[in-house]
């Protein structure tokens, strides 16, 4: 199996009755408890991650070692379970673990879930430790240092015995297992229903075989194909079809079918109730899944995500694993009727509950934006767990300016004006942000210069001003308490987009341009 909690097991680790999977995907399966809370709290980018951690560490004596591979093998029912992962630090002398978070302001405002996790990987890595040292006990810390300042806050520590942290690990472990062996046995059944997969017509209609037999090749293959077929000859059909059957094949975890349109979504449904096979009283053999858009399937509009304003929000994570076992012996599809009833079974949120069972689906049918957004669900996930998948993308047309759109951003001076004058309590880093973007304006706009300017090549010293200003913003969000000014959100949103594009910045394959803002403004710098 893959590091990761959510990809099935492959079949070589099937065979061997064995898994692997890292510390932080053993505790994100089956270590959650409490409510969902999805409250704004902003958070530190990964340089700032990484500039605290060693920040730390050279304030730590020098038996304290840093980033520790440690790994055990554990016997449970069905095989053996292989945990690894590195710990942040490690004193071998003070028998230590220390787990280090990276917070913006208090940690106390971390919602209660988010501080459970954190415990328990400590408590895995203080396990591993302890095991590898032969130790009586030893003494598991989480230790939250803050974003900007790099001050640590002071830790919640335990000195733990030996024989606790070993149960610990082992109700994670056996948990675990029993999922996965679940889980291995339905790839098993999926893969032999697929690849055993009829045609559900008596015949191919004109133009339909060649189509199927290019998706084929292509799945199989792992290429691309870009497909231009006439309205009528059954596209949807041909295309998944031949995916389906390319999945044992190509040793595929997924097939994602994308569309712009919910007519999209509805056509490939009805396909693949055409096609699959649905056993009577039994688990589907083939999951498949809808997602579908937050506020289509919230059951309390107008309430925020968390605990205190939603009753579905309210213990999620603890009732979330029946919910998620339903879910999975679901004898249809997963639509979003489906969910919206097995969610109202188990009291929990049906768009969390289908955000959770995209991990285990093995047809996902969606919005093309949960591939191309750079926050997209799908793909975020299919690089987290590395996951081998096929993308089938409906009305493929539109995703060139839609996938633009995405990895686009402006800023323009109009709205970072309107924040500034929203926050005085940010005038500092908002006025460093002015001088930078003035300067900005005048080595790329001076008199006589054109409107529209490409500019070499990122803005580094406007870029870093940016940085800074969305530190602060983020800092001052975390402390105070809402409702937060809308132009404020808006700059800061943008903001960060911008900064995350410029994190991914290719000169081959991108730009940056400036458009000069109306007489007596600034110029800003433009989309990529």
């Amino acid at each position: 199996m893959s590091d990761s909690p959510t990809a099935p097991p492959s079949p070589a680790a099937t065979a061997a009755l064995g898994w692997t999977v890292s510390v932080r995907a053993l505790c994100d399966a089956v270590a959650r408890h409490g409510d969902l809370d999805h409250r704004f709290n902003p958070s530190p980018t990964a340089e700032q991650g990484q500039a605290a951690h060693q920040a730390l560490a050279r304030r730590r004596p020098a038996g304290w070692r840093a980033e520790v591979p440690l790994d055990a093998r554990l016997d449970v029912a069905g095989g053996q379970l292989h945990v690894r992962g590195r710990a942040d630090g490690v004193d071998d002398a003070a028998r230590c673990l220390e787990e280090v978070k990276t917070c913006r302001g208090d940690p106390a405002r971390l919602p209660a879930n988010q501080r459970a996790l954190h415990w328990a990987q400590a408590m895995v890595y203080g396990a591993l430790c302890c095991a590898a040292a032969h130790a009586p006990d030893w003494e598991v810390a989480v230790v939250y240092v803050d974003a900007v300042s790099h001050a640590a806050h002071p830790p919640v520590a335990r000195r733990v015995p030996a024989a606790e942290l070993q149960a610990f690990l082992r109700g994670l472990a056996e948990r675990y297992a029993a999922w996965a062996v679940q889980e291995a046995a339905h790839r098993t059944q999926r893969d032999a229903a697929l690849g055993a997969l009829p045609f559900p017509h008596g015949g191919f209609r004109a133009g339909q075989r060649q189509l199927a037999e290019a998706v084929f090749r292509s799945v199989r293959h792992g290429r691309c194909l870009l497909a231009q077929a006439p309205t009528g000859i059954g596209k949807t059909v041909g295309t998944l079809f031949p995916a389906l059957r390319a999945v044992p094949e190509a040793a595929l975890d997924k097939v994602l079918f994308l569309t712009a349109k919910g007519s999209g979504r509805l056509a490939a449904l009805d396909a693949l109730r055409q096609l699959l096979p649905r056993p009577a009283g039994h688990p589907a053999p083939v999951r498949v899944l809808e997602l579908t858009a937050r506020d289509k399937a919230c059951e309390h509009p107008g309430s925020a995500c968390h605990g205190e304003a939603c009753p579905l929000a309210r213990g999620f994570y603890d009732r979330l694993p029946a919910a998620r076992e339903a879910a999975a012996a679901h004898a249809g599809p997963l639509d979003r009727s489906a969910l919206r009833h097995l969610a109202a079974q188990h009291q929990v949120c049906p768009y969390y509950l289908g955000q959770e069972m995209a991990r285990w689906a093995d047809v996902v049918v969606g919005d093309s934006n949960h591939w191309l957004d750079l926050g997209g669900g799908l793909h975020l996930l299919t690089l987290e767990r590395g996951w081998r998948v096929a993308v089938l993308i409906d009305e493929a047309h539109h995703v060139v300016d839609r996938a633009r759109d995405n990895h686009s951003a402006t800023l323009d001076w109009p709205g970072f004006a309107a924040a500034r004058r929203a926050a005085p309590a940010l005038r500092r880093p908002l006025d460093r942000l002015a001088r930078a973007w003035r300067a900005l304006a005048d080595a790329h706009w001076p008199p006589g210069a054109a409107d529209y300017q490409v500019l070499p090549g990122l803005p580094e010293r406007w870029l870093a001003a940016l940085g800074d200003a969305t530190g602060a913003i983020g800092d001052w969000l975390a402390e105070a308490p809402p409702p937060w000014p809308q132009a404020l959100l808006d700059f800061h949103f943008t903001a960060l987009h911008w900064r995350r594009l410029g994190e991914l910045y290719d000169a081959a394959h991108s730009l940056v341009d400036g458009q000069a803002a109306p007489a007596g403004a600034a110029h800003r710098p433009g989309r990529r």
